[in-house]
């Protein structure tokens, strides 16, 4: 079985795409996967400077957030699953932050080979919603050189003003997707 790390890039705690998460997570674990959860919603994840120091002192990265908490994370696990919000047609500012500072760990622009899933809500849910951010998650693996092993895009999830409305089809299928995952 794998060891899984999902990471939940959003600020609503109990929100749609920390609820898709964890719907995901019952299907990892029915299948004996082991899964570690980080919610980044609460965490101080800063953007990256490009200042390369990273690639100048042993992949440590200059700048001191929660960051340095993830890393040994991420370098353990065999899949990464980015769950995302979808905010103005792109994945979550969160996500970005979270993806970029991912450059400390690499070497001459190789980097650990990983599986990945990406999970997205959004409220809108036009046949293009996701487009953009699809395409982004795609040009990232390659770049990465990680195994993509798929997406769930959960639209029509309005969340205004705690008034979470993912649904229960979309709960129940991302489960499945996480029973499917070997």
């Amino acid at each position: 079985m794998k060891k899984i790390l999902v990471v939940v890039c959003c600020g609503n705690l109990n929100g749609n795409t920390d609820k898709l998460a964890n719907s995901f997570i019952e299907g990892l674990l029915e299948t004996g996967h082991e899964v570690k959860k980080v919610f980044l919603g609460n965490k101080d994840i800063k953007g990256c400077k490009g200042c390369g120091a990273c690639q100048l002192n042993h992949h440590i990265c200059a700048i001191r957030d929660d960051m340095q908490d993830l890393y040994p994370l991420v370098n353990e696990c065999d899949t990464i699953v980015i769950a995302s919000p979808l905010y103005f047609w792109s994945i979550s500012a969160i996500a970005k932050s979270f993806i970029d500072r991912l450059y400390a760990l690499s070497t001459n622009d190789k980097y650990p080979r990983k599986n990945s899933i990406l999970l997205m809500t959004a409220g809108d849910n036009q046949d293009w919603t996701f487009d953009h951010s699809l395409s982004y998650y795609h040009i990232l693996t390659e770049a990465l050189g990680w195994n993509d092993l798929g997406s769930y895009l959960a639209g029509g999830c309005k969340g205004e003003s705690g008034n979470h409305s993912i649904d229960e089809k979309n709960l129940g299928e991302v489960y499945n997707f996480g029973k499917k995952i070997i």
